[in-house]
C-alpha cells in the first residue's frame, strides 16, 4: 500500500510538473513604468554597411523579431512579409535579428543568410521585404543591448524555460527569449507595448497590433 501510495504521489507530481512547464500565454503586455526607449540603441544592417539608429523609427510602430533560417518556424518569414506589406500604411515597421542561440538554427555567416532564405528555407526565391540586421545574441552576457531593454520591459508569456540541453548562454534569466521568432511590439513613442510567445500565429499578432493601433486612429 505504501509503495502504491508513493507511486501515485510521484505520478501526480509528474503531471503537475508537466502542466506547469507547458503553461504559456500567446502574449503579455509590457510594464507600464518602463524607463527609456529603443531610441537609445542601434544596430548594423545584415551586410554591415549601414549603422541604423533606432531613433529613426520615431513615430512608427516597430516589431522586433529574432529570426533563424533553419527553424521549423521559418515558415513565418513569408507571413512577416505579408504583415509588413499590409500594415506599413498604418506605420508598422518589422525588424529581423538573426540569432544562432536556439538549436543552432542560424549557423551561417551574415553573407549566407539571404541565400539560405532564398534557396533553402523558405526557399522558392523568397526575399524579406523588411530590414534584417547582423547576426547576434539575444540572451546572455553578449546579448544585444536593445534586447536587454526589450526583455526588461516585458514579462515573458511562458513559465516554461525549455530543455537545459537547448540553453547555451549564461547567465540564465526568467525574462530570456525561449526560441526563434519571439516578437516585441514597440509603440510610436519608442516604449515596448507587448510581447508574444514564439508559437503565437502571425495572424494573431496582426490582430493584436490592429487592436492596439485603433487608439491612434482619428475620426
Amino acid at each position: 500500500m505504501t509503495v502504491q501510495l508513493r507511486a501515485s504521489c510521484l505520478f501526480l507530481l509528474f503531471l503537475a510538473g508537466f502542466v506547469q512547464t507547458n503553461y504559456s500565454l500567446e502574449k503579455m503586455d509590457c510594464y507600464k513604468d518602463v524607463k527609456g526607449t529603443i531610441y537609445d540603441y542601434d544596430a548594423f544592417t545584415l551586410n554591415g554597411k549601414e549603422h541604423i539608429q533606432f531613433k529613426q523609427y520615431a513615430g512608427k510602430h516597430v516589431l522586433f523579431v529574432n529570426v533563424a533560417t533553419y527553424c521549423g518556424l521559418t515558415a513565418q518569414y513569408p507571413e512577416l512579409n505579408a504583415l509588413q506589406e499590409e500594415l506599413k500604411p498604418f506605420g508598422l515597421v518589422v525588424l529581423g535579428f538573426p540569432c544562432n542561440q536556439f538549436g543552432k538554427q542560424e549557423p551561417g555567416e551574415n553573407s549566407e543568410i539571404l541565400p539560405g532564405l532564398k534557396y533553402v528555407r523558405p526557399g522558392g526565391g523568397y526575399v524579406p521585404n523588411f530590414q534584417l540586421f547582423e547576426k547576434g545574441d539575444v540572451n546572455g552576457e553578449t546579448e544585444q543591448k536593445v534586447f536587454t531593454f526589450l526583455k526588461q520591459s516585458c514579462p515573458h508569456p511562458s513559465e516554461f524555460m525549455g530543455s537545459i540541453k537547448h540553453i547555451s548562454w549564461e547567465p540564465i534569466m526568467v525574462r530570456d527569449i525561449r526560441w526563434n521568432f519571439e516578437k516585441f511590439l514597440v509603440g510610436p513613442d519608442g516604449v515596448p507595448v507587448m510581447r508574444w510567445f514564439h508559437r503565437t500565429p502571425v495572424s494573431t499578432v496582426k490582430s493584436d497590433i490592429l487592436a492596439y493601433m485603433k487608439q491612434f486612429q482619428t475620426n
